[in-house]
């Protein structure tokens, strides 16, 4: 006799958890730079370094990367209206407790920034303060193998169950340089240096085929500048256009369902010339992180029961836990809110960039449909109607509530949601007035978590013959729900085929009240 088995293989979920981190710290204004009279607009970024798991723990350790615009107090008459900027960073580390997590684990981060806000203490010295948001996913690898067949097993009864499960063949991360040359519009003067600037991914679209991912979007680029001609206020420009990149990924085959999260890190804009050698072109560098998974779904049969009328079976077996694939799409949604200025604030005589990112609070699971539940951060700068401020931002929150059709969803369900803003504008509707539009992407990943006891030994002893002897040989039996030729053939130590024979059944089909004749082996 032969047990023969499938080895089983793939990465799961072992565990999610959410923990926050604040940092508060405060900062001095380097002595080459002008003191501060106001703060204009500032953003935020976070990257995470290194994620170390270890026995029921991970350590978490990452960079905010922050930028400072602000108004320099004037020195003289000719800087009244002078801006700088101060980009800085705040390492940080995080252990979070995590059950059941081993050293052999992988972590996986997508880390928020929550709160954050740069404000003045005083003219040299600044605070920087927010909520670092950590989505911790814990991956663990199953390796472990089953029996599917018996050969030459003769005397010796199987139940078989079709399983569906979804291979997670491939889980890793790839960091790519991103490198783009932007011209500038010929209207606008030459740059003499930048002050500022924001960048940004949207509508990002990715597919895969023949070992290439493909990635496609669109880049947003904001920038505040001196020009050459020292007599012009501050120049600003945004410009956007189209994208395109590929990742090699022989790993992803065919028959895979590829996953592809993008995560923009650390960046810089600076001046390059152009053909003709004015320096009209800028160069945009950024660090660009893709989360690259690529799932397969199997169908096998296995084992999951056996007995023999004739001996006493001794199995081994494993508790597995596997996943299977129900849903994964990219659900759109569009977010639209009108908010007013505060009465302090001043008025906007035109708008000159918008940027922002989306953040999902809480998901409700109904009986067939997910709701999210968040906000879309928005930070808009602006042209002011103060002669003294020519810049001025507004920072607003607006929530929303989307909610996607998932019919039959199981109860235990894991749902994976991974948010993103695909196009974010401003539509001015008075000095102090503004509407917000945001498109929002969800990328929704649901699976269906399947309880198995995976047979992995057998082994073959004497059987009880005082049990057997208290069964009867022959018995007339009344089916009860439930009931199926295989169970019935184990309580009265007979076989499928002894019960099919004598009651001359075609197939297993039998109903609740039907009458049996069933005969000891």
């Amino acid at each position: 006799m032969e047990l023969v088995k499938k080895e089983i293989q793939t990465s799961m979920l072992r565990a999610s958890k959410y923990t926050q981190l604040t940092v508060d710290e405060d900062f001095n204004v380097p002595d080459a730079m002008k003191d501060i009279e106001k703060v204009i607009t500032y953003r935020g970024n976070v990257v995470i370094e290194e994620v170390l798991m270890e026995e029921g723990k991970a350590k978490i350790a990452g960079i905010v990367y922050f930028s400072l615009l602000y108004k320099a107090e004037p020195e003289g008459e000719n800087d009244w209206n002078e801006i700088c900027s101060y980009d800085g960073e705040i390492p940080f580390q995080d252990t979070v407790n995590v059950d059941g997590a081993l050293r052999s684990d992988k972590g996986e981060v997508r880390a928020y920034l929550e709160d954050f806000t740069i404000s003045m203490i005083n003219s040299r010295k600044f605070s920087v303060r927010g909520l670092i948001g950590n989505a911790l996913l814990c991956y663990g690898e199953l390796n472990s193998q089953t029996v599917t067949r018996i050969e030459n097993g003769q005397g010796i009864e199987c139940h078989y169950t079709e399983l569906s499960m979804t291979k997670m063949s491939v889980n890793r991360k790839e960091m790519l340089r991103f490198k783009e040359e932007f011209e500038m519009p010929r209207s606008k003067p030459n740059i003499d240096r930048i002050i500022w600037h924001s960048f940004a991914l949207r509508d990002i679209e990715t597919r895969s085929s023949a070992g290439k991912i493909f990635i496609r979007g669109e880049m947003e680029l904001f920038v505040i500048y001196h020009s050459e001609e020292n007599e012009l206020p501050y120049q600003y420009l945004s410009m956007n256009r189209e994208f395109g990149q590929e990742i090699e990924a022989e790993d992803i085959g065919e028959d895979m369902i590829s996953d592809v999260t993008l995560c923009l890190g650390k960046g810089s804009a600076s001046v390059h010339p152009d053909a003709d050698g004015e320096p009209r072109n800028i160069m945009v560098e950024y660090v660009l992180e893709a989360g690259i998974k690529g799932y397969q779904d199997e169908k096998f049969t296995i084992i999951n029961d056996m007995f023999s009328p004739t001996a006493e079976l001794s199995m081994e077996q494993e508790h597995c836990r596997l996943e299977n694939l129900l849903l994964h799409n990219n659900a759109k949604t569009r977010v639209t809110g009108k908010e007013r200025l505060r009465g302090s604030s001043a008025k906007i005589l035109q708008v000159c960039s918008a940027d922002g990112d989306v953040e999902i609070d809480n998901v409700k699971i109904g009986t067939d449909s997910l709701t999210a539940e968040g906000i879309v951060r928005a930070c808009v700068v602006y042209i002011s109607d103060e002669e003294d401020n020519q810049f001025a931002s507004w920072n607003v929150e607006i929530p929303f509530e989307y909610t996607m059709d998932a019919s039959e969803l199981p109860p235990d369900a894991s749902v994976r949601l991974v948010p993103s803003l695909d196009q974010i504008s401003i539509q001015l509707l008075g000095i102090d007035e503004l509407e917000i539009r945001a498109v929002i992407n969800i990328n929704l990943t649901v699976f269906d978590m399947i309880d198995e006891d995976f047979i992995t030994g057998m082994e073959i002893l004497p059987i009880d013959e005082e049990k057997k002897e208290q069964v009867p040989g022959m018995v007339g039996y009344i089916v009860q729900p439930g009931d199926n030729l295989w169970s019935i053939a184990r309580k009265f130590y007979s076989t499928i085929d002894s019960i099919r024979e004598i009651n001359e059944l075609e197939n297993e089909e039998i109903q609740a009240g039907d009458k049996l004749i069933v005969v000891k082996s």
